[in-house]
């Protein structure tokens, strides 16, 4: 039964520290959230602020894309 709970705890700990802590754009921790994109291939991990403004990239683009 012991084990269990030592594993239970390692599995936390280390699911913590896989965790993102940066935006890969603009270096600021994260505080709560983060949304992840992929860009340029890559997996990228993204705060509010910098994922707002690839939502409107994004959308600008189609926009374009659909109406020019």
């Amino acid at each position: 039964m012991e084990w269990i709970i030592g594993a239970i705890i390692l599995l936390i700990v280390l699911g913590g520290t896989f965790k993102p802590r940066r935006c890969n754009i603009c270096d600021v921790y994260f505080k709560r959230n983060y949304y992840t994109w992929e860009i340029e291939g890559k997996k990228q991990h993204l705060c509010p602020n910098c994922n707002s403004k690839m939502k409107r990239r994004v959308s600008s683009q189609r926009f374009k894309n659909r109406f020019i």
